[in-house]
């Protein structure tokens, strides 16, 4: 049986190699400053230029992964679905939902590459 953490390890493997890390890096403070909903909504705007795009991504494989861990409903993997998904939901939803995002980023932070563009 593997650990939570090795669950996160292993769902960020693959997605983040294709992630820009200095994009990734931003995920966090604007989660923490703005909220999920918010980040969210700000990855699935036009424009923004190139790190938006990775900024997306991240927040695809962050969208799926929370819904294989059972906190969004099943089979989501766009961030679209997350916004429709966590903002019918009670405060509670939110707040694990974004504790568990967090973790998450860290693991695709670690794993991008400082280089990809």
């Amino acid at each position: 049986m593997q650990n939570l953490e090795q669950i996160r390890a292993a769902d960020a493997l693959e997605p983040a190699k294709d992630l820009d890390r200095s994009a990734v890096n931003k995920l966090p403070a604007m989660i923490i400053a703005n909220g999920l909903l918010a980040t969210a909504a700000f990855c699935e705007a036009e424009g923004g230029g190139d790190n938006r795009s990775h900024m997306k991504r991240a927040l695809d494989a962050t969208t799926d992964h929370l819904s294989r861990r059972g906190l969004i409903a099943a089979g989501k993997t766009q961030t679209k679905d997350l916004i429709a998904d966590i903002a019918s939901r009670d405060s509670q939803y939110l707040q694990r939902a974004s504790a568990e995002a967090l973790a998450f980023i860290a693991y695709l932070k670690r794993f991008s590459k400082p280089d990809n563009k």
